[in-house]
């Protein structure tokens, strides 16, 4: 009997280096393969766009299974980029994150969503090292166009609202620290969480992989207790706390370790690959 009916896999810091492009590690592959062998689809958990899975994921392993993207903004089609459901931030709060953003200058992206699911990245980010371009690149997406300011983006009364915008909490001065910044201004109702150590991300209100993850259930038509979640960061958290078994990766904060039933090794140790072998695979064979 299959242990779980599906897996679902955070990507940046669980199965792919946070801080530079990498492929997915040969174990690990292996061990997803394996894994949707016996039976048990795999899809993904994930702050990135359905746009960033669709071309650089579904090749490593085969995904099949609409995956949760955009902090659970986004269930999508990893294959075809049908965008299943989606819920945007509300336009008066967008405006209002603009309109700070626009005052302090501070590096941030926009990401909207075009009728076919396409993800459009706007960010403010000028005159940095080819360096720093291509950091920023790998954390917010690329390509991105780059605009002076976001309110004229959201200033029409018909403006589409983004799908999430992301803040980059890193190079600032010590006093400044952009979560407890956003979560002071914006929430409620937003939701606002740091998704990586130089990253603040804020989504609708209640949205989150957690809630991406009911949504992607109710879709499938799936027992939520029988998903096992792998996962690394904060905005992790509310996706483990839902899935009926919890994985922290050994990299985990301990806070996130804290709400997971079993925690893996890390990411270099290719904690993603041992946790499978252990929870489904071995399961499956004895």
């Amino acid at each position: 009997m299959r242990p779980f009916d599906l897996v679902v896999l955070d990507l940046d810091g669980t199965i792919l280096n946070a801080y530079k492009r990498t492929r997915i590690s040969q174990a690990v592959h292996d061990a997803i393969d394996a894994v949707q062998a016996v039976g048990v689809p795999v899809t993904i958990g994930t702050g990135r766009t359905l746009d960033y899975i669709r071309h650089n994921i579904p090749g490593d392993f085969h995904l099949t299974h609409p995956v949760i993207a955009t902090q659970g903004a986004v269930i999508g089609d990893p294959v075809t980029g049908r965008v299943l459901s989606e819920v945007l931030l509300p336009l008066d709060k967008a405006r209002a994150i603009a309109a700070f953003v626009d005052e302090h200058r501070y590096t941030t992206a926009f990401y909207f969503n075009d009728a076919e699911g396409r993800t459009q990245i706007y960010q403010n980010a000028r005159g940095r090292t080819a360096d720093e371009e291509d950091l920023l690149h790998h954390l917010l997406g690329a390509p991105a166009a780059l605009v002076d300011s976001f309110s004229p983006l959201l200033e029409n009364a018909d403006a589409h609202p983004p799908i999430k915008v992301i803040a980059f909490n890193h190079g600032l001065p010590d006093d400044i620290d952009l979560l407890p910044e956003y979560q002071r201004r914006f929430t409620p109702p937003l939701t606002v969480t740091r998704t990586h150590e130089w990253l603040v991300e804020a989504t609708a209100p209640g949205v989150d992989k957690g809630s991406g993850l009911r949504r992607l259930c109710n879709l499938l038509g799936l027992d939520i207790r029988r998903v096992m979640a792998i996962g690394d960061s904060d905005n992790d958290i509310p996706m483990l706390e839902a899935a009926g078994f919890a994985v922290a990766m050994g990299n985990a904060g301990e806070h996130v370790k804290a709400v997971a039933d079993w925690v893996a090794p890390t990411i270099d140790e290719d904690g993603a690959a041992v946790a499978l072998q252990r929870w489904i695979l071995d399961a499956v064979q004895t």
